[in-house]
């Protein structure tokens, strides 16, 4: 009787180490959002659809957007399943959309804001500045 105990004993003790091992592993780690994904928002001119193409080392991102805005430059952070971006415009008018959101799987939401404009204004007088402009995003085969 004192064996099985003893036993089991030792068999939680190395559970509980080699558990603990394991779930420290992954906290620290980032999701992976490396790949092409699907992405539209929703702000004041209505719903906007591109794809980004996101390239990921460690917790740092870079890539491309292709969409109906033009195609800047990505970049861009992942800590665990937090992700944020900014997709940085250039022309007469340059601006910057900064993302925030919360990976689930293949797919991604969050909010985001308007940057860059002078005064928060764009060039017709109207805000640009809301933070309830919402977004969302689907991985691409």
């Amino acid at each position: 009787m004192m064996k099985g105990r003893r036993a089991y004993f030792w068999f939680l003790v190395f559970a509980v180490m080699f558990g603990q091992a394991s779930v420290g592993e992954t906290a620290g780690k980032p999701a992976s959002v490396s790949g092409k994904w699907q992405i539209s928002w929703e702000a004041r001119l209505g719903t906007a659809h591109g794809t980004v193409q996101f390239e990921q080392v460690r917790s740092t991102l870079s890539g491309s957007y292709q969409g109906q805005l033009g195609t800047p430059k990505v970049s861009g952070m992942v800590e665990g399943n937090n992700v944020s971006f900014t997709l940085d415009f250039q022309g007469a008018h340059p601006f910057r959309l900064i993302f925030k959101g919360v990976l689930d799987g293949d797919k991604m939401a969050g909010k985001f804001e308007v940057g860059g404009v002078e005064g928060g204004y764009d060039q017709h007088g109207e805000n640009v500045r809301p933070s309830n402009y919402t977004w969302t995003a689907i991985r691409q085969p």
